[in-house]
């Protein structure tokens, strides 16, 4: 249990930093250490929660530059999308998802014309109902980060307005887990100890934030995603090899 508490403090703490210096990101360490002591089918559905103190954080942090009006789009077709995909958690080979994913997210990047943007907050419609289901049913949706880096906002907006739209997700989540028979209670000293770690790495992720010039956010941010994917469709290869 000590060995469990120590690792999953350490992946809160330095996602955290991670998140709150580059918007995004910090979800895959979490998943490194949550997975590195606990099985699969309890790392995942304890990531909406150990991400709560990192989201409320960012949000107060960037509270005067969310952007509100992609927020409203986001959620209502993100719960919805996460309540199907709670539905389909265990049922899809997840290798397949895993390439789907990545492949759909380098292509977001990379291969969309620069014409097209999310500058409209309506298409944020459909980016919340592929976030929610993929989200839900792969523990990260990462449709959301891709579409929100081709809007001409601001770094803080970004960053405020990601952490609003992921809270309200991991809200229904979690709602959508505990419907399915997984028990958070079993869990409050993991729990415990990963708010504690998620608002002091906050905190000096915030810090950090600051001394990241706009123009080199975006160019990691958009490095940051791409990594993320390149390594989904290697994982998801992987697993289809050792099936």
């Amino acid at each position: 249990m000590t060995e469990e508490l120590v690792v999953i403090a350490l992946g809160c703490f330095l996602a955290s930093i991670v998140n709150a210096a580059l918007a995004t990101g910090g979800i895959y360490i979490m998943l490194a250490a949550t997975t590195a002591v606990l099985p699969v089918s309890v790392a995942i559905p304890m990531q909406t929660v150990l991400a709560l103190p990192s989201l409320i954080g960012r949000i107060y942090m960037c509270r005067r530059d969310i952007n509100w009006p992609i927020a409203k789009m986001f959620l209502p077709m993100a719960v919805p999308g996460s309540l199907i995909g709670a539905g389909v958690f265990v049922a899809l080979d997840e290798g397949i998802i895993a390439i789907a994913l990545g492949l759909i997210l380098l292509a977001l990047i990379w291969l969309v014309p620069k014409g097209i943007s999310f500058g409209n907050p309506r298409r944020f419609l459909l980016v919340g109902g592929l976030h929610g289901f993929f989200g839900t049913v792969f523990g990260v949706g990462l449709f959301l980060q891709p579409a929100i880096l081709r809007t001409e906002m601001t770094r803080m907006q970004i960053t405020g307005t990601l952490a609003v739209c992921l809270l309200g997700l991991d809200i229904v989540k979690s709602a959508s887990y505990v419907s399915f028979g997984f028990n958070y209670l079993d869990y409050l000293p993991h729990i415990g100890v990963a708010f504690v770690a998620s608002f002091a790495g906050t905190v000096l992720g915030g810090h950090i934030a600051t001394l990241i010039p706009e123009t080199r956010f975006r160019i990691l941010f958009k490095w940051l995603i791409t990594l993320v994917a390149i390594r989904l469709v290697l994982k998801g290869a992987s697993i289809l090899a050792a099936g």
